[in-house]
């Protein structure tokens, strides 16, 4: 078939098939800055008029768009004013920007590899794309005519979009933490919902909401006050009359919750008193994020908070807690009326309920829950919740009966023990044991065999736990705590809660290789003799064991290294497939050229985080040398190739069951990502490579990110656009959901066999402008309506699967992945 007998969806699909590769903004060598501006500037101070039409220049510009006064203002009082004559470039196609500016007067034309494609007159803001993308500029822009443009410094403008995203977040969460009916959400839901607020101004007695309205946003007082009427009617010429004022509302105050739930239209009417500013959020965007029945939706999460903070359903995974959620009652009971005496489990989501426990006198309000003692007993003892009632105003009440529990255990594959203690103690080493990736492929009598044969072992802070050259007997599992390794005295990572130590010697019947200290204040450990161990251990447990054991060796330096061949090169530097002289593994063995004597920083970033990371899709770093002109990075070899390259000898699209592996794998992985706080920041099928098996493994963590304790964003606007989230983009902050947005791009070429958004163009600002506004259209020739699903749940430009707890419950939802399980 020739090209042009092709439609356009069957081009394509044939483009993916090239070797054409997506790069994103991670060059190692900074490009030239903007240095020549200098022999432009004229000393001049900004005049008042002046400053106003900068400012309304500005407020043109979409990435200033949202800033306030005070922070454009921070922005102008660093700009300066330059003179270009005509035919003077003023920014150049391929340097650095560090620059933001506005036109004054003249006019300029916008150049990309010297085809001009766009112009520039008086009043125009540019540059500020290549600042937030810190990247080098995409294009050339030269003046026509002579041409006055003041410019501001990059810094400031980045510096003043970050204020006053992460502001308007602080303001939006106090909104937010401030409405009851938002209680259950978790942090991450909050910040999504958060993303969804806007500000609205209302002049002296402007109608906010009027009786009989149906419910249309929630909303907090941020400035002013308002007052509330009972009563009253609005005239034909739109002013409200005859009310009765019951009420003020003043700062901090919030109202609409209530009828979000209800469902029911206002009784009152809220006139602004004076002139008064408020932070609304629409039940229309609140349906978008959290779903189409938010009272639903709140009280599920309410009840899964609670659960949270249950000590023994704490331990349990999000989708196991999910699993739980199906067992779960909800009753309203009439006031002073007796609740279900066979309840393990009671959370109070209205109301209150007060009765006794352990035979004292207890009063649960809204929010608060009790935990029967014996919730996982297998015998027929006594609740020690009793005699529970509900107030004077009623309750509603979430219950887990133990019926229930015995059901969501049997469902998830915990068994009931016999005493409480002994109850919480396994269904917490059962979960944990799941968690453990060595014991992965074990049964579930096998589970039950390695968690009956663990014995809790606590250390003190300093305490040693394995010494380096003694006898190995025992493998252990972190349960609580952090460990460090140290070999001959070098620190060479450290070890946190669901990583195992001890396993070499008890299969290669060999000296411990290591000494590991507990460095957190105190440390739990779960052991298991070599007898038992040996055992449990068998079949491709043992062999993926002995594997990852080998990969943990790094008491070796490059001179056991033999160089077998050259088996990648790049940018970046040349990779070699090498192998130890004495034990024949094989490894991947990259070089990379330091930078005026120094490691390069995505180098040392990528190291940093790849050293702690243990993972089955997540290629392993064995060890880093460094020598004075380079550093060498030695990690496991993994033979089968990239995605990139799989996907593109595959003749047509991948299958629906294709497409469900490998996006089932890359849930897998972001999801350990995101329970560490990592942003990827750069998924695309260039960065996954295939093991033997097929397995997926993520390579190049060059510029990914570990956020910060107690940080939920960054700002940086870094990665490949074509796999760009748009909140990486607008420059408001963005969290580890953007990698979602990746994988969704992925999955879609994989079965639609080109990109979403801006698949035949190449220019950064094009992608970019692509990705933020071109709707998603998919191929007329996929007809999986749960695909479709999962693929508009993922690239909607609204956060709303961001609201999740788990990344792979969202996808099952979907039921994209429901007929081939998890991976």
């Amino acid at each position: 078939m020739s090209s042009l007998a092709m439609p356009q969806e069957k081009k394509r699909e044939y483009a993916r098939k090239a070797t054409q590769k997506r790069v994103g903004s991670t060059s190692r060598k900074p490009p030239p800055v903007e240095e020549h501006l200098d022999q432009f500037e004229v000393k001049k101070e900004i005049e008042k008029d002046t400053r106003v039409f900068l400012k309304n220049a500005m407020k043109q510009d979409r990435l200033c768009a949202t800033l306030d006064d005070a922070e454009i203002e921070s922005i102008l009082n660093t700009v300066k004013f330059y003179k270009f004559d005509k035919g003077t470039p003023i920014i150049q196609e391929g340097r650095l920007g560090t620059t933001f500016f506005v036109t004054q007067t003249g006019s300029m034309e916008v150049s990309v590899k010297g085809i001009t494609c766009n112009t520039i007159g008086a009043g125009c803001a540019f540059g500020g794309l290549a600042l937030l993308y810190n990247c080098p500029r995409t294009a050339t822009v030269k003046a026509t005519a002579n041409s006055e443009v003041w410019g501001a410094s990059g810094v400031a403008f980045k510096q003043s979009l970050q204020q006053n995203a992460t502001k308007h977040q602080a303001e939006t969460l106090k909104f937010l933490d401030a409405m009851s009916i938002f209680e259950g959400l978790t942090k991450k839901q909050k910040n999504c919902v958060a993303e969804a607020t806007f500000s609205e101004v209302f002049e002296d007695k402007a109608r906010v909401v009027t009786a009989g309205d149906m419910q249309t946003a929630i909303y907090f007082v941020k400035k002013g006050e308002l007052a509330v009427y009972s009563g009253g009617h609005v005239k034909s010429t739109g002013e409200f009359v005859d009310g009765s004022e019951i009420g003020r509302l003043g700062q901090n105050d919030c109202f609409g919750e209530s009828q979000v739930v209800s469902k029911e239209p206002f009784n009152i009417t809220i006139l602004s008193s004076g002139r008064s500013e408020l932070l609304c959020v629409s039940v229309a965007e609140l349906k978008v994020i959290l779903g189409d029945d938010l009272g639903a939706v709140l009280e599920r999460n309410a009840i899964s908070q609670g659960l949270k903070k249950c000590p023994v359903i704490s331990q349990f995974t999000a989708s196991q807690r999910s699993e739980l959620m199906k067992w779960v009652v909800v009753k309203d009971y009439a006031a002073s009326a007796e609740a279900d005496a066979g309840a393990r489990i009671i959370i109070v989501l209205e109301g209150s309920v007060s009765g006794l426990e352990k035979e004292k006198e207890v009063k649960l309000q809204r929010g608060d829950w009790i935990e029967d003692e014996a919730l996982l007993n297998s015998s027929s003892a006594a609740s020690s919740i009793k005699n529970m009632k509900a107030g004077s105003g009623g309750a509603r009440v979430a219950m887990l009966t133990r019926d229930g529990m015995a059901s969501a255990l049997k469902a998830l594959g915990v068994s009931i023990a016999n005493s409480a203690e002994d109850a919480s103690d396994f269904t917490r080493k059962m979960v944990l044991a799941k968690k453990v990736h060595i014991f992965r492929h074990l049964s579930e009598e096998q589970t039950k065999k390695v968690v009956e044969s663990f014995v809790t072992m606590k250390f003190a802070q300093g305490e040693t736990v394995i010494e380096q050259g003694t006898p190995g007997t025992s493998f252990f599992v972190i349960a609580n705590g952090e460990l460090e390794v140290f070999i001959n005295d070098k620190s060479v990572r450290r070890m946190t809660r669901n990583s195992y130590i001890g396993e070499r010697a008890l299969l290669f019947h060999e000296p411990r290789t290591a000494t590991v200290k507990v460095v957190s204040d105190n440390a739990e450990l779960w052991a298991i003799e070599k007898a038992t161990f040996e055992k449990i251990i068998a079949g491709n447990m043992q062999q993926q064991l002995m594997n990852r054991i080998r990969l943990q060796d790094t008491n070796f330096g490059l001179k056991d290294l033999i160089q077998v061949k050259v088996i990648g090169a790049g940018a970046a530097g040349v990779v070699r497939l090498v192998e130890h002289k004495s034990t024949g593994m094989r490894y991947a063995l990259k070089r990379v050229k330091k930078v005026d004597g120094e490691v390069p920083e995505e180098v040392q970033r990528e190291c940093s985080l790849l050293k702690d990371i243990d993972h089955p899709f997540i290629m392993t770093q064995v060890n880093t040398f460094e020598t004075k002109k380079s550093v060498y990075i030695l990690t496991e070899l993994i033979t089968g190739g990239e995605l990139h390259g799989a996907i593109r000898e595959i003749p047509t699209v991948l299958s629906r069951a294709q497409a469900q592996f490998y996006t089932g794998s890359l849930v897998i992985v972001l999801e350990e990502l995101s329970e560490r706080n990592i942003l990827y920041r750069d998924l695309k099928p260039e960065n996954v490579m295939l093991d033997a098996q097929g397995y997926l493994k993520l390579i190049d963590f060059g510029i990914a990110k570990k956020l910060p304790e107690g940080e939920s964003k960054t700002f940086t606007m870094i990665g490949t656009p074509h796999y760009m989230a748009p909140e990486v983009m607008r420059g408001h902050g963005y969290g580890t959901e953007v990698d979602l947005w990746s994988m969704g791009v992925m999955l879609y070429e994989f079965v639609c066999g080109y990109l979403p958004f801006a698949d035949d163009l190449d220019d950064p600002t094009e992608v970019c402008t692509a990705v933020l506004k071109d709707p998603l259209q998919f191929a007329s020739s996929y007809k999986d309506a749960h695909g479709k699903t999962l693929m508009k749940g993922l690239l909607t430009r609204q956060p709303r699967i961001w609201a999740t707890d788990s990344y792979y419950e969202y996808c099952v939802s979907q039921q994209e992945y429901s007929n081939t399980g998890k991976c």
